[in-house]
């Protein structure tokens, strides 16, 4: 498999290791930065980027690789009021570093939209699932669970109870990059966010 020249710079641009993740890096047209406080357990990421939609994205990535079925699960909230309403940051399961690969992502908008956006295929279109919560200026906690073929999104403000939906129909290889994001929807504007509490857990399916 030979990998095409973006991607094998994104690739050599990471750098790492942080806290429980290997490396950070941008995917696509982006910039930012990464840093964890051991002591507060607490990871503080940067990242501009024009969109995290249509067929390619641009974000700031913080990624391990990882197989199987497994849990993530963290406490977000944005750092500042921000620019643009539809801001993201969340939790990203994707097979490649490619702007335009396949994935499933939990993204929680600087408005308070919190949905589950998926790409089905390399440079295929963005389709997108919304949760019936709605977590504006909100300490959120979001948790995305791959089980089988399926995909789990539970969300709620910290202290309520968790909203879930399901996402099936979405194929991605059994290895697959996951890891925190931000993206601004702006690549003029650099936002940033704090994520605590993070969790990659493993877990068994019959």
């Amino acid at each position: 498999m030979t990998l095409s020249s973006a991607v094998l710079a994104c690739i050599l641009g990471a750098q790492g290791p942080i806290g429980i993740f290997t490396a950070h890096t941008n995917v696509g047209r982006a910039t930012g930065t990464a840093s964890y406080d051991p002591q507060q357990q607490m990871y503080t990421i940067a990242g501009s980027g024009q969109n995290m939609w249509d067929t390619r994205d641009d974000f700031h990535f913080v990624w391990k690789r990882i197989n199987g079925n497994f849990i993530l699960s963290t406490r977000a909230r944005f750092i500042g009021a921000g620019v643009e309403p539809h801001r993201k940051i969340g939790w990203t399961i994707r097979p490649s570093l490619d702007p335009r690969s396949a994935h499933v992502t939990a993204a929680f908008h600087g408005n308070g939209l919190m949905s589950l956006q998926f790409r089905r295929q390399t440079g295929g279109i963005t389709e997108e699932n919304k949760s019936a919560d709605s977590l504006p200026d909100a300490d959120a906690v979001i948790q995305l669970e791959r089980r089988g073929g399926e995909y789990i999104l539970s969300v709620a403000r910290f202290g309520d109870s968790l909203v879930t939906q399901r996402l099936t129909g979405v194929s991605l290889p059994d290895t697959v990059y996951v890891g925190l994001f931000v993206c601004s929807h702006n690549d003029t504007v650099t936002e940033r966010a704090m994520f605590s509490h993070v969790r990659i857990t493993k877990t068994q399916h019959d």
